[in-house]
């Protein structure tokens, strides 16, 4: 089996969760997915959100060599978040914001910048992550302002509105679209996840979170009448997945109850998988 093999496989068709699976996970800590709109682009910005152009500025370099251990400071931070876990948090959170005491904004927003990378690309430490981001926000309030742009510029940074389209298996670059499409997906629901995380931590703002469903909603309903074709179906797929992860969070049972009234014929970009996966969403709402 090879690796195009095994990502494809990742993105088939599962069973859907039984009543009782779903009502289990409701009253965990859910993840939450990030709004992608078409149109305008780039996602939403938190409500009263400051412009820190020394921020922009820097952040994509950050992003970029996010794993790049040029500095004393920086490369220790790195090489311990990857070990960071329940049984030393507190040992090497400790660690961390001695080292940011001694150092200037910038740093602390490179540092800031690794944990949400961190925090987007691996699910699994997407709760350590916020707790960590939690935990320098409250030596260092300025650093909610961090957040803002990482948030903001989410699409840019991670170059997520091209919808990357699946071609035929005998096509030319099968292999990397489907391994591209399926990073893409991941990426998406990873910053989702995190942001999730960060909302249940007081990190973003409920009005900034009602935002977000808001403009998802709209788009939806927007984008499920379109034509059908596979872009517009992998950008209706990635909305719902939005709703999936949110749902025990925001309030959303009757505009999803709404979405779903509508006759099969007059949505031909909700397939029957995201018309599923909207039903276990509205049954997991509040």
């Amino acid at each position: 089996m090879n690796v195009a093999t095994i990502y494809a496989a990742r993105a088939m068709p599962r069973p859907s969760l039984s009543d009782d699976i779903v009502n289990i996970i409701a009253k965990l800590k859910i993840s939450f997915q990030v709004p992608f709109r078409r149109a305008p682009p780039g996602p939403h910005r938190p409500a009263a959100r400051v412009h820190d152009n020394w921020r922009e500025n820097n952040l994509a370099d950050m992003v970029r060599k996010v794993k790049e251990k040029d500095d004393p400071d920086y490369s220790e931070i790195v090489s311990k978040i990857n070990k960071l876990s329940k049984a030393n948090y507190g040992v090497l959170m400790a660690d961390f914001l001695e080292r940011l005491k001694n150092r200037d904004a910038l740093f602390r927003f490179r540092v800031t910048t690794l944990l949400f990378d961190n925090g987007i690309k691996m699910n699994f430490f997407a709760p350590i992550m916020a707790d960590a981001y939690a935990e320098i926000v409250k030596s260092y309030p300025d650093a909610l302002q961090d957040l803002a742009s990482q948030t903001s510029m989410f699409n840019q940074l991670y170059d997520v509105d091209n919808v990357t389209i699946i071609p035929h298996t005998s096509a030319p670059g099968y292999d990397a679209s489907i391994i591209a499409w399926t990073k893409q997906k991941e990426i998406k629901r990873g910053f989702a996840v995190y942001v999730s995380e960060l909302y249940t931590r007081g990190l973003v703002p409920e009005e900034t979170m009602s935002g977000f469903v808001k403009q998802v909603m709209d788009d939806l309903r927007d984008s499920i009448r379109a034509p059908k074709t596979q872009a517009n179906e992998e950008h209706v797929d990635a909305l719902v997945r939005f709703i999936f992860a949110v749902t025990t969070k925001v309030p959303m049972r009757a505009a999803l109850l709404e979405v779903l009234k509508n006759p099969k014929a007059e949505t031909p970009s909700l397939n029957m998988k995201s018309r599923f996966k909207l039903e276990d969403a509205a049954k997991a709402s509040k």
